[in-house]
């Protein structure tokens, strides 16, 4: 289930219901772009992070709705501002408190529990504190969830304080975990896929590490 692409591979791409999911990987930190789009054309673009070249011809010729940034960290918004010129009509999401921190002005705020359409195209947005102040997940057709760096493989992303890391915990807890079974599908921003099953089991070691 790891969905494994890596730096300078071409991007591996499946099939969410009416929806493809895209996943490449850019920049010198193997960032994973994904693009959402359909058959109609319409495309979401989540994380911007480099290589803004590879970005455009991942899009293509679609309609590109909205360039969504998971999280404010600098490679994960590297490419931002070039992308957002070359698709000027695409609009800018982020929680507000990612968006006080983007190179470019967010036009639209992201809550949790948020849920939007984007042509024909629904997205369901979950928001994670702890890694940052305040990150987004992204959830495609109830089954898969695109979670930036706040949850992967192994563990929740990195935390500056105890404090932020037992609030990442409980959040991805109560509002993942709790809530999604086991065969939902969950798509970092760095790295390869996994499953709420397959990482279930470890939540009271990674509470007992801190990590």
């Amino acid at each position: 289930m790891s969905y494994h692409t890596g730096p300078g591979l071409p991007p591996v791409t499946l099939d969410i219901g009416d929806v493809t999911l895209a996943k490449m990987s850019v920049g010198t930190m193997d960032n994973n772009v994904y693009l959402i789009a359909n058959a109609a054309g319409d495309a979401v673009l989540v994380d911007a992070a480099a290589e803004p070249n590879r970005i455009t011809e991942l899009v293509g010729g679609r309609t590109l709705h909205a360039i969504i940034t998971t999280h404010e960290h600098h490679d994960h918004v590297g490419a931002l501002e070039t992308v957002s010129q070359v698709f000027p009509e695409a609009t800018i999401m982020a929680t507000a408190a990612t968006g006080q921190a983007l190179p470019v002005a967010l036009e639209s705020e992201l809550k949790d529990g948020k849920v939007l359409s984007f042509g024909d195209i629904e997205l369901e947005f979950i928001t994670l504190r702890g890694h940052t102040p305040e990150g987004v997940a992204i959830v495609i057709g109830g089954t898969h969830i695109l979670t930036g760096d706040s949850l992967f493989p192994g563990g929740v992303g990195k935390t500056p304080s105890d404090q932020a890391f037992f609030l990442l915990l409980n959040d991805v807890r109560d509002r993942i975990f709790d809530r999604f079974d086991d065969s939902t599908v969950l798509h970092p921003g760095h790295g390869d896929s996994t499953t709420v099953g397959e990482q279930r089991p470890h939540l009271s070691e990674w509470e007992g590490r801190r990590w």
